[in-house]
């Protein structure tokens, strides 16, 4: 899971595919039924810490995780106009593929060898989970992502979980929903 031995332009096997999504429900069910992806981890209000382009900005997002082998299926439906990734996304009247993610365990090298790539670091979002930052490459276009995973202990348990239990999975069940606000609340 290193970095430091990975070939140049590379940073590790691809960990997650991130996709934007208009209608947080029925992607679940989407990826559920026609592609075999679960079980599904739902967070629901979760308030992203982020700068973005150089600016201050907090998203609210919905999200669901599910996984289909040791590759994390990332769902996200931005609810609030704060400048993201996302928005910028949904507002080129895009929905699907956004962004795809690596496992980092030295954020700061490697957007530094990213820079030297010529990538641009486009968000950088900083949660108590860890830290998150997004990617472009001008060859990849402006709504394409690089996304580095900060591999917090936290990070490298939830894949591990995930893997887990997708290999367990039967298809049934619901997803387990975890509300921020709610959370915040009580």
């Amino acid at each position: 899971m290193g970095n430091a031995t990975a070939a140049p332009g590379c940073f590790g096997p691809v960990r997650q595919l991130g996709y934007v999504v208009a209608d947080l429900d029925r992607a679940v069910r989407a990826w559920s039924t026609q592609f075999g992806v679960g079980p599904w981890m739902r967070f629901r209000n979760v308030s992203l810490l982020s700068t973005f382009r150089g600016q201050p900005s907090t998203p609210l997002i919905d999200l669901a995780l599910g996984y289909r082998g040791d590759v994390q299926i990332e769902l996200i439906q931005q609810r609030n106009d704060a400048p993201s990734p996302y928005r910028a996304f949904i507002d080129a009247g895009r929905e699907g593929l956004h962004h795809i993610a690596f496992l980092s365990e030295r954020v700061e090298e490697d957007l530094q060898r990213a820079h030297a790539q010529g990538l641009e670091l486009a968000c950088d979002i900083r949660m108590p989970s860890g830290r998150y930052v997004y990617l472009q490459s001008p060859e990849l276009g402006e709504q394409m992502y690089i996304e580095l995973l900060e591999a917090t202990p936290q990070m490298l348990g939830m894949f591990a979980e995930g893997v887990a239990a997708a290999a367990r999975w039967d298809g049934s069940g619901e997803p387990v929903v975890i509300d921020f606000a709610a959370m915040a609340q009580g």
